[in-house]
């Protein structure tokens, strides 16, 4: 059930909002990109991918924070996560033509993530269309360049 907040946004409870954020996300998208799989992970987040579950776009709540999270995550094996970091490394300039505020580091566990963050201290309705409309600008400008990075280790791999 939404509840109303003091400033007339609409409060979710982290379930609400987790599930509306693929449903929010699709038409946001053009067609050949709402094919993607989504899973919930621990705690506040949701991972949706292409095929490549190591490899995945990600909104998570920092609830200590106060922020959002949208990002592209890189958590396979460290040979993936590293040459991963290097693919988008050399996109840099590319990326942030396209996502001003994205960030590109080697993160916890040997993984990494190219990211962003914004204010959400509760997981509002406002919140979510700012997720959606973040995550469709990270799926359209990214997920080109992740497929090159896949294609390009699938030929290496023959090679």
């Amino acid at each position: 059930m939404l509840q109303r907040t003091s400033s007339r946004r609409h409060a979710l409870a982290p379930g609400e909002f987790f599930a509306a954020l693929p449903v929010a996300l699709a038409p946001r998208l053009p067609a050949a990109l709402r094919a993607f799989d989504s899973a919930r992970g621990r705690g506040r987040l949701l991972k949706l991918d292409y095929g490549h579950p190591e490899t995945h776009f990600e909104v998570w709540h920092h609830v200590a924070g106060g922020r959002l999270e949208v990002g592209l995550h890189f958590e396979g094996a460290a040979a993936l996560n590293a040459g991963a970091l290097e693919h988008f490394r050399h996109r840099m300039v590319e990326v942030k033509r396209l996502l001003r505020r994205a960030e590109l580091e080697p993160w916890d566990r040997g993984w990494a993530r190219l990211y962003e963050t914004f204010p959400a201290t509760d997981l509002s309705d406002t919140a979510l269309n700012e997720a959606a409309e973040r995550l469709a600008a990270y799926i359209k400008a990214l997920q080109p360049m992740l497929e090159e990075f896949w294609e390009k280790r699938e030929m290496d791999s023959r090679a």
